[in-house]
């Protein structure tokens, strides 16, 4: 197994295992790296228990296999049944699909995509929530392989329809209906609907050769972002939960808690960051780290992606500093 991924049960960190520490990586990621191996790769979304995945990785030992999940039940599920199986082409995660075949994947680098009985999200006012919309058919074109494909399996007729339309507005698909492979309906949900008598769907959308377009990858900064203010941090100031916009997302302080450690007063100030892709629960350091000098900064822990929103938590923290105490700006970098 690749030296990349923490245990469910453990932090983050290089250990041996299936569950891969993706914020640890570049963008893209280096899946040759990761894998110890070369090969084909295929990205299956939402991938339940990992039944179907570990089924695929023991008849396709030459390809590998990378999983993507949010729910932490699942993808400690998915671990134990990689484990026990012993399956050393797959690596599975915790993270959103559209974040993900963003930032992971290098244009031209994946053979296929599976989204197996994804959320339909049936209302009307929820539609936008849906993962086959066109931006997630074009952003996926623009990291599959020629001739590469996205395939769905779905229990709902009307998310079918959905997708096939909004891959057909694109105009970068084929649509094709043919018959599943055996293992698709032997998934844990496609089980379950199969024993409601309800029925079953499944349509190819293989990419043609209509040039996609460039999608680029978010940069890695060098230093984290802060900023540098002039005068004395006082010991309290009360913070009431504040919410902004920045970079195309929206900033939530909750709360800041002093702490009194040797070296100074320090203040941690508990954000949140949500953006269409990404949500990140942040701690944002405030530290009085000379006699007259202030440095607020994004703290390290949790391993935070550094987006434009995310920026924006130092931003919010800095602003409410300025408004709430004497402090004055010195400079600003993020």
């Amino acid at each position: 197994m690749p030296v990349v991924a923490p245990s469910p049960e453990q932090g983050h960190g290089p250990t041996q295992g299936p569950v891969l520490a993706w914020r640890t990586l570049a963008f893209p990621a280096d899946w040759d790296a990761a894998f110890g191996s070369g090969g084909p790769l295929e990205l299956e979304v939402g991938f339940g228990d990992g039944r179907f995945t570990v089924r695929r990785a023991l008849a396709e030992p030459e390809r590998r296999f990378v999983g993507l999940e949010v729910s932490s039940g699942s993808l400690q599920r998915a671990a134990r049944r990689i484990r026990r199986t012993g399956v050393d082409n797959v690596l599975i995660a915790k993270v959103g699909a559209e974040f993900a075949v963003r930032q992971l994947f290098a244009a031209g680098s994946l053979s296929g995509i599976v989204v197996n009985f994804p959320d339909p999200w049936p209302k009307e006012r929820h539609t936008r929530h849906r993962l086959l919309k066109r931006s997630f058919f074009e952003l996926a074109a623009a990291r599959l392989v020629p001739g590469g494909s996205v395939r769905l399996a779905t229990d709902h007729l009307e998310y079918r329809d959905f997708a096939i339309a909004e891959a057909q507005a694109t105009g970068l698909y084929d649509v094709t209906y043919p018959e599943p492979p055996e293992a698709v309906f032997e998934t844990k949900y496609a089980l379950k609907w199969r024993d409601l008598g309800k029925p079953l769907y499944y349509v190819v959308f293989a990419r043609n050769d209509h040039p996609a377009e460039h999608v680029p990858h978010l940069e890695r900064p060098s230093e984290m972002p802060h900023s540098l203010l002039t005068g004395t941090l006082p010991p309290t100031s009360a913070l009431s939960k504040t919410v902004i916009r920045y970079g195309g997302g929206h900033v939530v302080l909750h709360e800041a808690a002093a702490v009194m450690p040797p070296g100074g007063t320090r203040w941690l100030v508990r954000a949140t960051v949500e953006e269409p892709d990404l949500r990140q629960q942040l701690l944002v350091m405030v530290h009085q780290r000379q006699p007259t000098e202030v440095i607020v900064r994004l703290e390290t822990f949790g391993d935070p992606i550094i987006t434009e929103a995310v920026r924006g938590a130092v931003h919010a923290v800095t602003e409410w500093l300025l408004g709430a105490t004497d402090l004055s700006i010195q400079r600003r970098s993020y």
